[in-house]
């Protein structure tokens, strides 16, 4: 059984998840021109495109193939040779580069924990210093919809990621719920935390 978002990786009218999140965007207009960027469960790139087009160098992985697929898609036809999508998995990915901006927007509860809490840290010791996390993960405030809870493994506990950053500066924190529908037709109900974090000292 494949998840509701792999048909919309399909389509290149639009991301599955709509436009690139407020906090990415208004990160990025404090990065310097040419920083390099990571973004780690990037899906059909909403925030790897955006950030390309803006001129930063970035690097996006997902294990699927329908997303990744739809960002080089859209890499040719702009020829946005800033911009490199491959199929990984994030649980064994090797990190090469360090970062000025490491990216994962709902990508940990679809983890085990161990798998994430280690990502984590691997995110934060490839962070450049000065350089920022920005992190959005489901929590376990309300319950998982039926139809995402065959693909989650590891949620994050309430307040969890903010105290993974506690040697860092949290810029930016947010505790929150909302509900969204897709083109499934099945409302959802979701608890999340925001995160935008600074590596200092």
């Amino acid at each position: 059984m494949k998840p509701f978002w792999e048909q919309d990786y399909l389509a290149d009218t639009h991301y599955a998840f709509g436009n690139p999140s407020e906090e990415v965007v208004e990160w990025a207009q404090r990065l310097q021109a040419g920083a390099r960027i990571l973004d780690i469960g990037c899906g059909d790139g909403r925030h790897a495109v955006y950030l390309a087009q803006l001129g930063f160098e970035v690097e996006a992985v997902d294990i699927s193939e329908a997303g990744i697929a739809k960002i080089n898609r859209y890499k040719a036809l702009h020829q946005l040779h800033n911009l490199h999508a491959d199929v990984q998995d994030i649980t064994t990915y090797e990190f090469n580069n360090t970062y000025d901006c490491i990216i994962s927007h709902g990508l940990f509860h679809f983890l085990e924990r161990q798998d994430w809490h280690r990502l984590i840290q691997l995110m934060q010791s490839h962070t450049k210093q000065d350089g920022i996390n920005i992190i959005t993960v489901f929590t376990d405030e309300v319950a998982i919809p039926e139809d995402l809870a065959p693909f989650v493994k590891g949620i994050c506990k309430e307040g969890e990621i903010k105290d993974l950053y506690q040697q860092w500066s949290i810029a930016y924190y947010r505790s929150y719920q909302f509900e969204d529908q897709h083109d499934n037709n099945i409302r959802h109900c979701h608890a999340a935390n925001k995160l935008v974090a600074v590596k200092r000292g």
